[in-house]
C-alpha cells in the first residue's frame, strides 16, 4: 500500500518524467552566426551573402525574402545609398562587403540555407578584397 506521503512524490516523479519527454521532443534552439563577405545584388529581388563557406541567399526572385531580411536591409542599406558599393551595371546592381547576423543551416540545400536574418551590416570593400579566403565577386 501506498502512503500519502508517498504519492506526492510518486505525482511529482510523474510530472517531472512528462516535462523532460516533452523537452526531449522540442527543436534544438538555432544558433545565431555572423557571417562577413561580398554583397551581392546581381537582379531585382536576389540578394546572397557569400563568405568563405557558402552562398546564403537572403532573397530570391519568385519567393518570400528570408525572414527579417527586409526590415534589416531597409535600415542598413537605405534603398541603395551605400557608403561603399560596386555598381555592375547602371541600374544599380552589383556588390558590396557586409556582415550579416542570422541563422544559417549549412545542411540545408542551396537557396533554403538562411533560416533568418536579424541585422545586416555594410562594411568597407577593401575588407573583403583583401580577405583571403573570400572568392572574387
Amino acid at each position: 500500500m501506498v502512503r500519502c506521503d508517498q504519492m506526492g512524490k510518486v505525482a511529482m516523479l510523474r510530472t517531472l518524467l512528462v516535462a523532460a519527454a516533452i523537452a526531449a521532443t522540442l527543436p534544438a534552439q538555432a544558433q545565431t552566426t555572423l557571417r562577413c563577405g561580398w554583397y551581392h545584388n546581381p537582379t531585382p529581388g536576389n540578394a546572397i551573402l557569400q563568405d568563405a563557406d557558402d552562398q546564403w541567399w537572403l532573397s530570391r526572385q519568385g519567393n518570400a525574402p528570408v525572414p527579417g531580411f527586409e526590415d534589416a536591409y531597409t535600415t542598413t542599406f537605405d534603398n541603395r545609398l551605400r557608403f561603399d558599393y560596386a555598381d555592375e551595371t547602371t541600374d544599380g546592381y552589383g556588390y558590396s562587403c557586409a556582415c550579416a547576423e542570422g541563422v544559417f543551416d549549412e545542411d540545408a540545400p542551396a537557396y533554403k540555407n538562411v533560416r533568418s536574418v536579424s541585422r545586416l551590416t555594410e562594411i568597407p570593400l577593401s575588407r573583403c578584397e583583401q580577405d583571403p579566403s573570400l572568392p572574387t565577386p
